[in-house]
């Protein structure tokens, strides 16, 4: 590699690092915005999730299993955020796989980003009945969580999975499966008898589960654009830290050859003027 080539690649690394440095800075304000969220979204999250998880969670001790799945996977829809969305990629693969090994119910899939269908549309696409871009490429808010448990139930399925990111910190965040039992499991005998209810009690029912499935995606969502925020940050800290490195590097290979030139020349210069 010449001192020309070298130069231009010193430049063009440290071209790449001044852009990654701000994309550093970008995610790290966007985190504070999208943790401050998440973190008042949580009570309201759990608070259904006292309610309802007794009756809604499926255990190994259920008599029936179910014969139809319907999982939603919460992915981001750009890249350069570390490997958030190959996990969930990684997980509904195994519940696929898993499901087929058993010889038990597949899980139809639903995807919200781009990056998850991507990474299943080649090797697993024909279990994919929809997929949605730019889902929240805006402020998340409760009316798109509401849009997605309607598209969810508008496929009636005796079980459904809330497949996300779940922050745990800047550095750490992991895929988490919500399953729910359907609908129907609600107009069981005994189910929430020790409850008065103004009105018809199916009716009502059928709005809470609504409400509960509603309030965990949209806890999810923000869960995962705070991971997807976090991971952005910490894979731009280590990209630029890599180009600063590689920049070093260079700089070194760069310096010698062209102490070595200047040397040659020198030497030239001074047997050239002997020789006179």
């Amino acid at each position: 590699m010449s001192l020309k080539q070298l130069s231009m690649r010193i430049r063009s690394t440290t071209s790449t690092a001044k852009i990654t440095k701000a994309m550093k800075m970008v995610a790290a304000a966007k985190l504070k915005t999208a943790e401050r969220m998440m973190l008042a979204a949580r009570p309201f999250a759990q608070s259904t999730r006292t309610l309802m998880d007794s009756i809604l969670t499926p255990s190994d001790e259920d008599e029936t299993k179910p014969e139809s799945l319907l999982t939603l996977a919460v992915s981001s829809d750009k890249g350069l955020c570390g490997g958030i969305n190959s996990r969930v990629v990684k997980e509904v693969k195994l519940q696929i796989e898993a499901a087929e090994k058993d010889g038990t119910a597949v899980p139809e899939v639903m995807i919200i980003g781009g990056k998850v269908r991507d990474g299943l549309t080649r090797t697993h696409g024909k279990y994919i009945t929809q997929s949605m871009d730019e889902a929240y490429g805006g402020a998340v808010t409760f009316t798109l969580a509401s849009f997605l448990a309607e598209q969810m139930l508008a496929k009636p399925v005796d079980q459904y999975t809330l497949l996300c990111n779940r922050f745990k910190s800047v550095i750490a965040q992991e895929v988490e499966a919500l399953h729910l039992k359907g609908p129907s499991v609600l107009g069981g005998s005994g189910v929430l008898d020790e409850y008065e209810f103004e009105g018809e009690k199916e009716n009502i029912l059928a709005n809470m589960y609504q409400f509960h499935l509603a309030v965990q995606i949209y806890s999810g969502l923000l869960e995962n654009v705070t991971s997807e925020q976090a991971s952005k940050m910490t894979a731009m800290e280590s990209a630029t830290s890599n180009a600063e490195d590689m920049i070093g590097k260079l700089t070194i290979v760069y310096n010698r050859r062209r102490q070595a030139k200047v040397t040659t020349e020198l030497t030239e210069i001074v047997a050239g003027a002997e020789s006179v």
